[in-house]
């Protein structure tokens, strides 16, 4: 069983992101520290073992404080460009919801929430030092469907007339966008050492890909709304190739560990469908003659 200072440390780990041979050599670092901090304390006050290491801890600091100076320190800037992320996706929600209500008479009152609701998230995350989450996963997944909700203000943005504050609108949500897809690559990729390149390759070929299939499926959802004006079945089936690739990047990260180049192959199905898709919309003549 572990002692309280062994978890102590532990704590403080999870509240770090970095490889897993990078979270092993700090977890011996601070264990070491803090052994030798309780050491101390019994040979020179006379403390009991577990009340040196009681003091120990305590002299420390808290593991969530640690444990976010230390990230801060693997991964500068992250929390200042996650809350300006958050600040910033808020703005945006709140003008473009208003200018379409006012305008248009427009009142997207649901994507008003779920965009408030992911950017209050991102204010949320990175502020959050009281228990332990898998944070990369969330994150990510919390960026992704923020780029998603991003991505339809910039529909519902290019609905609008067209003007200098239009455009101004279009250049800031892209800004986001960017901004946020940027921290799901440097999120995901960091978990890798130099020495495994080929997962980080991996990872960013299936980053890719998934934006670009998410992001036509859901010109696709959108469209058909606007063209049916409700909900029909159809909608769902233009949602598939999402799935489809969640499955298939699943897939590759299991079977990446014992062969790399099968799951390269793998990957290249929903890289090779991309391209066929960017052909069929750019060059439909290609394919009709």
């Amino acid at each position: 069983m572990k002692s309280k200072l062994e978890q102590y440390v532990e704590n403080i780990v999870r509240h770090t992101e970095s490889s897993k041979k990078e979270k092993e050599d700090l977890y011996e670092e601070l264990l070491i520290h803090l052994q030798l901090s309780r050491d101390f304390l019994i040979d020179e006050e006379g403390l009991t073992p577990k009340e040196a290491e009681e003091k120990a801890m305590l002299q420390f600091g808290l593991e969530g404080e640690i444990g976010s100076q230390i990230q801060q320190a693997l991964f500068p800037y992250r929390k200042e460009l996650m809350l300006t992320l958050g600040i910033s996706s808020i703005l945006f929600t709140i003008s473009i919801y208003l200018i379409s209500l006012f305008i248009k008479g427009d009142a997207y009152i649901g994507w008003l929430c779920i965009s408030m609701a992911l950017s209050s998230l991102l204010l949320f995350l990175p502020l959050n030092q009281h228990f332990h989450i898998n944070k990369k996963l969330w994150l990510n997944g919390l960026l992704v469907l923020h780029t998603l909700g991003q991505l339809y203000g910039w529909l519902i943005t290019s609905q609008l007339d067209q003007s200098t504050t239009t455009v101004g609108l279009m250049i800031w949500v892209w800004l986001n966008i960017a901004l946020s897809l940027g921290l799901v690559y440097r999120t995901t990729l960091y978990d890798y050492s130099s020495d495994e390149k080929n997962m980080k390759v991996l990872h960013g070929m299936n980053i890719t890909t998934g934006i670009i299939i998410s992001g036509i499926s859901l010109v696709f959802i959108v469209g058909g709304l606007i063209m049916i004006g409700k909900f029909h079945f159809i909608m769902l089936v233009m949602a598939s190739p999402i799935l489809i690739w969640v499955g298939l990047y699943v897939a590759q990260m299991k079977i990446a560990k014992k062969s790399t180049r099968v799951a390269f192959l793998i990957g290249m199905i929903p890289l090779l469908a991309c391209i066929l898709a960017f052909l069929y919309i750019y060059f439909p003549n290609l394919f009709f003659r």
